[in-house]
């Protein structure tokens, strides 16, 4: 976090997802896309490695968000942001991080944002959230309007980011039932085949 001389809001949230860390770390990974939240657009991935045990991503992210006409006329900024993220896993101590700073518009308006997952300190099947969002402005007529007009957003995507944790959790279940139920019947149609041979060879 680079601090700033310019006025800064700072909007902080926590949240207990009803799941282990595991399934929650694995589900935030795989966040995007999901029908819960559509404002990230598109990712790249710039760099993957293992650091001393830990996983060690960066990405690109790709988001549009809904502006004002008088503000894209003001700064020339149409919604569509360039952001990037980097992700920290530690899989031993069972802690990640994501910090994500925008690259475009940058001029006027900065935004550092920080999620941290821990599993919870009292209820291992559970884990806590906790969100951090800063923002910095840079247009002195509209920094009190642009500060509360964006955190609102932030505040609204964040509840549809957890939202969409909560739908990959279950797709992800969805897709374990399914191939548990395909493994059942292919083995159940097996063991058919292989007692109709046997009541076959028999018979003979």
């Amino acid at each position: 976090w680079v601090p700033s001389v310019l006025p800064m809001k700072i909007w902080t949230s926590e949240h207990v997802f009803e799941h282990d860390w595991e399934t929650v770390v694995h589900a935030a990974w795989r966040k995007y896309p999901n029908p819960m939240n559509g404002a990230v657009t598109a990712m790249d991935v710039v760099d993957q490695r293992f650091e001393a045990g830990k996983l060690v991503s960066e990405r690109i992210l790709q988001s549009h968000f809904p502006i004002p006409s008088w503000a894209t006329k003001l700064t020339g900024f149409s919604g569509t942001q360039y952001s990037h993220e980097y992700t920290n896993i530690d899989p031993r101590e069972r802690f990640m991080s994501l910090t994500t700073r925008n690259l475009c518009g940058s001029s006027f308006m900065r935004v550092d944002e920080r999620l941290i997952y821990r599993p919870h300190s009292s209820e291992s099947d559970k884990t806590v959230l906790t969100q951090e969002a800063i923002v910095t402005v840079n247009l002195p007529a509209f920094t009190d309007y642009c500060e509360k007009t964006f955190l609102h957003v932030y505040e609204t995507n964040a509840a549809k980011g957890r939202k969409g944790i909560e739908w990959v959790i279950d797709h992800l279940r969805k897709e374990v039932s399914d191939l548990t139920n395909k493994v059942s019947t292919e083995v159940h149609d097996m063991q058919e085949k292989v007692m109709s041979a046997l009541s076959h060879t028999r018979q003979r």
